[in-house]
């Protein structure tokens, strides 16, 4: 039949004819008998073509034989001329059901994808190297230390004691001591004194039994302002262990603000004082033996000959302790570290204790000039504050001597143990080892950080395998005077220089000190320059910029003309900022381990901060999981 547009349905056909252009007249029943018949193919698909006079492929089979007619157009569905030909797929997959007429799609045997485990190319990623896991104390100040039997000194009866919470207890000591020594130390008076009333709170800086001029240069020196004047939770750990042994290698973490720096800077300089007080009394020894051979020569020559050789032994032995105390260009401790800002503040904390103690300490690094070092090394050296690759280098050229180094320290140990540090650290280990090794006697490594990484980990366990690890109840977790805030930056339409004008609109003033922190030094520069130009007073620290000792020291002055800080990581780690109360991400960071100690430049020393965190969809899944570990009160993973 004929359609109004002209077009021919044939039933039998498992297609539909779009259109047919017959010249010479064919009756329906031919066309119907034709179109029947079974041995006839279907006719090929072709491309539409409006021409009678178009050319016919000789190959292609003609519908009707013997007839004269054009071609068939178009087969398939009605679609514009325009369109290419789409091929039909074939119905492999269909298969009849019982009770239905249409055919049914085969259940697919494919097996499901799993969904994609988080790798280096899934956002919020963390590497194995920068993983943080919690780390058990060696030595205990827990809240329920006292759950533990225990023997009452005033019954000598074993009975079980009370569970105290925020009761923080140094065990070890406490169970050597005496009742007596415990209510000393606990300065008790006209009131019942229990063993549960032994707190932090209560140990102080005397009853680490320091000596009198050490003491002195705490409470004059670094501490000189502190209120209450007592040891942090990490100092009250960490200072007895390292002054108990010499041979006993300690590792000491804590959370950023937390006094690190003193607490392996005090129980070192001890222990160099009290080898002069040896030294000194043994040279005054030796002058009463001389006085004594003198004597005993006059009175009784038969018995000086019998003990000859005797004090001549004893003499060449104090003669060499004497003469190996201090030296020149050979120090007793060296502390690593690895940047010269971080050289040039814990040489500020051991000059300002060395006023009152007595001892010397010198900055080695590579940006030092060279002549002064040389001139400094002559002279007798107590304590060398160096990068490693300064340190290595004069090693090299034999301005400094590590044959006398009794005490190694390895400050900021989660980067020294990292790329670019890691092989010249060990080169400095393995120096002092060897000579501890010749000479037959103990060296003391101290291993400081705020954050501990797999990588660190291995590399202590293969290093020192015996060490005593030293934790705080806080490391890896989020500073408790810290209130922390999320800005997503879709708020801003992803604008980060819209948000960040806003954020210091309504948070910084003339008496606020703000660091804001950026991943790369071209979007740290991008910052400095935008800010200048809003009239903000700002600061850049990072890797290119010129004299950077100089701009730290102009931003710690506080003036209002230098109260911003634009940095990289570089200001990130050791730097003691105690007086800025509010740090800005804004570029987010890529690890944990980053984070703890962008953030750790505020809420130090027990004072109070505030955290603001820009939030980009690249970095949502890594915030997400910091922000939920900070609702916990959990260690960041």
């Amino acid at each position: 039949m004929f359609s109004k547009k002209n077009h021919l349905i044939l039933p039998n056909f498992a297609f539909t004819v779009r259109s047919i252009i017959i010249r010479n007249n064919i009756s329906k029943h031919e066309i119907k008998k034709r179109s029947t018949n079974s041995r006839l193919p279907p006719p090929p698909s072709t491309k539409s073509i409006k021409s009678t006079n178009a050319r016919v492929n000789p190959k292609e089979r003609p519908m009707f034989s013997g007839t004269s007619f054009t071609k068939i157009i178009t087969i398939g569905p009605d679609k514009p001329d325009t369109q290419k030909k789409q091929k039909r797929k074939p119905m492999t997959n269909l298969m009849p059901i019982k009770g239905r007429s249409k055919p049914q799609k085969k259940l697919s045997t494919k097996i499901r994808r799993e969904p994609k485990q988080v790798s280096k190319r899934t956002h919020g990623f963390v590497p194995a190297r920068f993983k943080l896991l919690p780390i058990e104390s060696d030595v205990k100040l827990a809240g329920t230390a006292w759950e533990k039997d225990y023997i009452d000194p005033t019954t000598n009866i074993s009975k079980k004691a009370p569970a105290v919470k925020k009761t923080r207890i140094f065990m070890d000591k406490v169970n050597m001591m005496t009742r007596n020594e415990q209510l000393e130390l606990l300065h008790v008076k006209k009131k019942k004194a229990n063993l549960e009333d032994f707190k932090l709170e209560d140990i102080t800086f005397e009853s680490f039994n320091l000596r009198p001029e050490i003491y002195e240069a705490i409470r004059k020196g670094p501490l000189k302002d502190a209120e209450p004047f007592m040891p942090s939770e990490i100092q009250a750990l960490a200072i007895p262990e390292i002054l108990k042994v010499d041979n006993r290698h300690i590792m000491c973490a804590a959370e950023t603000g937390s006094g690190k720096t003193l607490a392996y800077l005090i129980p070192i300089i001890n222990k160099l004082k009290e080898e002069e007080a040896r030294a000194s009394k043994i040279s005054k020894e030796s002058k009463e033996i001389e006085k004594l051979k003198e004597g005993i020569d006059k009175e009784a020559p038969q018995v000086a000959e019998a003990f000859k050789e005797e004090l001549k032994e004893k003499m060449q032995l104090m003669a060499l302790k004497k003469s190996t105390v201090r030296s020149f260009n050979r120090p007793r401790a060296v502390v690593l570290l690895p940047s010269r800002e971080l050289v040039d503040q814990i040489l500020s904390v051991a000059k300002l204790m060395s006023h009152f103690a007595k001892f010397r300490a010198i900055a080695v690094t590579s940006h030092k000039d060279r002549t002064f070092v040389k001139k400094t090394l002559q002279m007798p050296v107590d304590i060398v504050i160096a990068t490693p690759a300064g340190l290595l280098d004069y090693s090299r050229k034999k301005f400094v001597n590590l044959m006398d180094v009794k005490y190694l320290v390895i400050d900021e140990a989660d980067t020294l143990f990292g790329k670019g540090f890691g092989e010249e650290v060990l080169e400095v280990i393995q120096k002092v080892k060897g000579f501890s090794h010749k000479k037959e006697r103990p060296y003391q490594a101290i291993v400081v950080s705020a954050t501990l990484p797999k990588t660190v980990n291995e590399m202590l366990t293969k290093e020192f395998p015996f060490i005593k690890r030293i934790t705080s109840h806080s490391l890896h977790k989020a500073l408790p005077n810290l209130h922390h805030h999320f800005v997503d930056t879709k708020e801003y339409n992803f604008n980060k220089s819209a948000a960040i004008i806003d954020i210091l609109k309504r948070t910084h003033d003339e008496n606020s000190s703000t660091m804001i922190f950026c991943n790369t030094r071209i979007s740290a520069m991008a910052l400095e320059t935008f800010l200048k130009s809003k009239q903000y007073p700002v600061i850049g620290l990072f890797s290119d910029a010129e004299d950077r000792t100089v701009l730290l020291e102009k931003f710690r002055r506080q003036t209002s003309e230098s109260n911003i800080l634009v940095c990289t990581d570089l200001a990130s780690r050791g730097v003691d900022t105690t007086f800025v109360n509010h740090v800005i991400l804004y570029d987010f960071p890529t690890t944990v381990v980053d984070f703890l100690h962008r953030v750790g430049r505020t809420a130090r020393a027990g004072n109070y901060g505030r955290a603001t965190h820009f939030v980009t969809k690249k970095s949502r899944e890594l915030a997400e999981r910091i922000k939920r570990n900070i609702r916990d009160r959990r260690v960041l993973v």
